[in-house]
């Protein structure tokens, strides 16, 4: 499939004249308390991984997971380290015959910070298999309490990022565009989308994990050529929804034009929700946000990134 690229790059071109203090700063344009170096896994599509230490020999490879509404969680092969035994199954859910279960995390220590007594963290895997490149993640809850800020141009994830009344200048001042984040009652942060083959805007969750564009087929079907894939999906309920693929999908953030490959699947059935419940008709994922060198600032709310 094509990369995705916005319409405007071929304008960007004119712009190679830029004084140097506007096309790059010695100084990291998102600053914070402390600043975490992010690992690039492949894993289901790209993902960033922390290394944090949970008091175990070796650090635990954690994703950050942007439309997650959680504050951590665990696979069973992280968790029984830590335990020292088998975690109780509670509930039939992710990809392992092991369920989901849930355990206290006595510590955990992310960057300058630590956080002790975590309790009721749910323990569920993403396959039937040991020795996983991720072993948990650090969701939305623990993005947002945290003050942080994930920014795609550095590959890291920045902590106790100040709180400000008004965007970034610095990085508006680099040729970033900002779009405001609203947050829905499950810790799932969106921002209006416009798609050309609706003629209407839909809420969009920014997301650090998977490929460009994920999409709410029922949403966009007769509406854009798109074909079927070889094989449905799975999600960690056993639903297994069907996917399809379209080449070009045109879409608009903050009046900037897109052109970008996307998947679409049944979200409603994958997360084994009512559509009616559903608060975002999909995500814009790591490729997206990496092509555009993406800084989602969860402390003020915001969304940057560069046409």
């Amino acid at each position: 499939m094509a990369t995705c690229r916005s319409l405007l790059f071929v304008f960007l071109v004119a712009c190679a004249g830029a004084p140097a203090a506007v096309r790059g700063a010695a100084e990291p344009l998102v600053r914070g308390r402390h600043t975490i170096p992010l690992t690039t896994v492949t894993f289901s599509g790209h993902r960033y991984v922390a290394d944090v230490d949970l008091g175990l020999a070796k650090p635990v490879p954690l994703m950050i997971h942007g439309n997650a509404g959680v504050f951590l969680t665990l696979t069973h092969e992280a968790a029984e380290k830590l335990t020292g035994g088998p975690v109780k199954k509670v509930e039939d859910y992710g990809y392992s015959g092991k369920g989901r279960g849930l355990i206290t995390v006595a510590a955990m220590r992310v960057g300058d910070s630590t956080f002790a007594d975590l309790r009721d963290i749910p323990v569920f895997d993403y396959s039937d298999s040991a020795g996983a490149p991720v072993q948990g993640m650090l969701g939305v809850r623990f993005l947002l309490a945290n003050d942080a800020a994930v920014d795609f141009s550095r590959d890291v994830l920045v902590l106790g990022v100040t709180r400000a009344g008004n965007p970034n200048k610095a990085l508006l001042l680099n040729g970033y565009r900002v779009t405001p984040l609203r947050m829905n009652g499950r810790d799932r942060p969106t921002i209006d989308v416009w798609f050309a083959c609706l003629n209407s805007a839909l809420p969009i969750t920014p997301s650090t994990v998977a490929e460009a564009l994920t999409l709410h087929h029922p949403f966009f079907a007769g509406r854009i050529p798109m074909t079927r894939a070889p094989s449905p999906d799975r999600s960690p309920r056993g639903t297994t929804p069907e996917v399809f693929l379209a080449d070009s999908v045109r879409f608009r953030v903050e009046g900037v034009s897109f052109v970008c490959p996307a998947s679409f699947g049944d979200i409603a059935e994958y997360g084994a929700v009512r559509e009616t419940d559903l608060e975002s008709a999909g995500y814009l994922g790591f490729d997206w946000m990496k092509e555009h060198a993406a800084v989602i600032d969860y402390a003020n709310r915001n969304l940057y990134f560069k046409p």
